[in-house]
């Protein structure tokens, strides 16, 4: 599954990354030990760049067997990475895909990357960027659904800790900031046993997501917790959008 997020470079200055994310579960492949870049002059991703994009993923999987990692969209550049178990034939037929879509100006190259630390290191997302995906789905999926983002309504969010004695203190911490627990969970098979259902009026805009999402995760891993999420209801309705 490929998804984005958006990171700031050294100026501050936005950029995209779009990641396979499911490699992360047979991250390193041995028989992969090769990392394949090609990088394309490109000002932003257009309906031109996507269809180049496919192409050159597609070919080089059936030709290669390369899996795509990944694709940083910086200065001017789309940047693409794939793993491989071998380079040979590369710089062919990233040229022939090149030049099917009417060519561009490009640099190349290959290296041995057994660990696949450009890929764990560089492109798949922190946990904050992986809060920043899971909440622009729930964001979409309700405006999808003619939500008004602005209005005040009841929130939930989902917390996992070790210990009772975190997860109580936790929930003492936050109750300052005007959250309260609504329902306790035991998970006697997971390391993290004890989860707790905090809820808050609050509106649901990205930014306001984003900030309560951040320090929810914050005070979870100060407690060596886990934060899985938020989710809410529309109006009257109470089926849940997550």
């Amino acid at each position: 599954m490929i998804e984005f997020y958006e990171l700031l470079d050294d100026e501050n200055i936005p950029y995209r990354c779009d990641v396979e994310l499911d490699l992360i579960e047979e991250a390193p492949q041995e028989e992969r030990p090769w990392l394949l870049w090609l990088f394309v002059k490109a000002q932003s991703v257009t309906d031109e760049l996507e269809a180049f994009s496919n192409d050159l993923i597609t070919s080089l999987n059936a030709s290669l067997g390369t899996v795509f990692a990944g694709r940083v969209m910086k200065e001017g550049w789309a940047e693409f990475y794939f793993y491989a178990s071998h380079a040979k034939r590369f710089e062919n037929i990233s040229s022939e895909v090149m030049s099917n879509h009417g060519g561009y100006v490009y640099e190349r190259g290959s290296s041995r990357d057994s660990k696949w630390e450009m890929y764990s290191d560089n492109l798949f997302p922190d946990p904050y960027a992986l809060l920043s995906i899971q909440n622009r789905h729930t964001i979409s999926a309700l405006l999808e659904a003619g939500d008004d983002l602005t209005r005040e309504r009841e929130v939930e969010h989902y917390l996992f800790f070790q210990t009772k004695t975190s997860m109580e203190r936790t929930v003492a911490q936050l109750s300052s900031h005007g959250y309260s627990a609504k329902e306790y969970v035991n998970d006697d098979e997971s390391d993290h046993a004890y989860g707790v259902v905090l809820v808050k009026n609050e509106a649901i805009t990205p930014e306001i997501v984003s900030d309560t999402t951040t320090s929810l995760y914050e005070s979870a891993i100060q407690e060596h917790g886990i934060y899985e999420g938020w989710s809410t209801i529309m109006g009257e309705q109470t089926n849940g959008a997550e």
